[in-house]
């Protein structure tokens, strides 16, 4: 706890950084297209909500591909949403995380009710409405995410980020809900919240579980009174030694409040998913002088490394089709290895043989490693699936079909 003077100003600079938050931000009308709103009329709430659902690139391109969820909180802030926006597309692809699909949740009539857990002495005089945090956590789960799961191609895996009071949000889940999240970030949260207690018990009860997360919590220096409490919440769940929760702690010495969410995401998103990560898979250690056979070694490491990732998960043990296929061009394009990029993008058709894109693909590394016949083969695949399942590339696949068909009949008609 704290004392005198010194108290009251930290908590008065929370106060005014929560109320900094809550203010509404600026509107989102210029870039509304990089999302699709969502209403709920929400039973836990007795009020309708908003979402935003921000797709990853290349969704619409893979219709067999699945996507874990990152439930983002204060979406009304048009910044942090926007950035939150690029930086999980600029993560995925570079394979720092998987693609995502984000769903933003803009903040309701009571900012304060929704995103608290129940308040005590001061902190519930300051704050008469405060305590709706589990009524939130249910709503998100019982109607958010059913209506998501319902309309977009989802995992199971899901993550939860929150800023401020949304980060106490998300470790009150991680601490009375273990295992709900995937994964929690919480990005400067408010656990100065009913004199300090929230930062010791949350840490004691994440500390205790044996349920598996992984959890990411930062401060700035420049936000006193939860830099302070967010340390002794780390040092204290650091201090369990639970292995069953994958912990870590971010200081920025440069960063204010309003600072924070912008890396700690980042940050955060990359701690989250480091186990499935496919920029640290072997094959991305390869050099441009790695012969055949080291490449072959580095895609077996790769699966391996992959599935023991995914495990941890509970997802799907193989490679995604576009990481796999990313690989095969950067082994054609990159690595000059055609021969070796074929192998790829077979097995990628192995993985995946309902998906017109890898047929499209297996061509592209058949005509490189000059097998024009085989191409032509594996196009009517990609025409004959993508007709059948609605795939994108279809027309693409068409065109080169019709190209290679027409070229072959005119070479034919020329031989003597």
């Amino acid at each position: 706890m704290f004392n005198g003077m010194r108290s009251h100003a930290l908590k008065l600079a929370s106060l005014l950084a929560l109320l900094l938050v809550a203010l509404p931000a600026e509107a989102q009308d210029s870039t509304a297209t990089l999302w699709t709103k969502h209403s709920i009329k929400s039973d836990k709430l007795r009020e309708e909500r908003d979402l935003y659902v921000a797709l990853p690139n290349g969704y619409a391109s893979a219709p067999l591909q699945s996507y874990a969820v990152l439930i983002l909180l204060d979406a009304n802030d048009a910044a942090q949403f926007n950035a939150a926006i690029g930086n999980m597309r600029f993560l995925a692809n570079n394979g720092a995380i998987p693609g995502l699909i984000l769903v933003g949740i803009p903040n309701g009539k009571d900012r304060m009710r929704d995103l608290t857990p129940p308040a005590t002495g001061k902190t519930a005089k300051d704050f008469p409405t405060a305590g709706g945090a589990d009524a939130f956590a249910d709503f998100i789960r019982s109607e958010v995410l059913p209506l998501v799961r319902a309309n977009y191609r989802t995992r199971p895996t899901t993550v939860l980020a929150g800023h401020s009071a949304g980060g106490l949000t998300a470790l009150h889940v991680a601490a009375n809900r273990p295992g709900e999240y995937a994964g929690i970030i919480a990005m400067s949260p408010s656990l100065w919240w009913n004199d300090s207690t929230a930062a010791l018990q949350y840490a004691d009860a994440i500390g205790r579980s044996r349920v598996r997360q992984r959890i990411f919590a930062t401060s700035g220096r420049f936000e006193e009174a939860i830099d302070i409490t967010t340390k002794r919440f780390a040092a204290r769940l650091e201090s369990h030694a639970n292995t069953a929760v994958a912990f870590s702690y971010r200081h920025y010495p440069e960063d204010t409040h309003g600072l924070t969410p912008q890396p700690s995401l980042v940050d955060g998103l990359r701690f989250v998913f480091a186990p499935i990560a496919t920029s640290k898979l072997a094959i991305y250690r390869l050099t441009p002088s790695s012969d055949s056979a080291a490449l072959a070694r580095a895609i077996v490491e790769s699966e391996i490394e992959y599935a023991r990732g995914a495990r941890l998960f509970g997802e799907p043990e193989k490679l995604p089709e576009p990481e796999l296929n990313q690989m095969g061009y950067n082994v054609l394009q990159g690595l000059k290895l055609p021969r070796s990029a074929v192998s790829i993008f077979r097995r990628n058709a192995e993985l995946y043989p309902e998906s017109a894109n890898v047929y499209d693909s297996l061509a592209d590394g058949l005509l490189a490693a000059g097998d024009t016949v085989a191409a032509i083969s594996e196009l009517r695949k990609a025409v004959q699936i993508g007709t059948r399942t609605g795939d994108p590339v279809t027309p693409v696949s068409r065109d080169k079909l019709s190209a290679l068909e027409k070229a072959a009949a005119q070479a034919s008609k020329a031989k003597p």
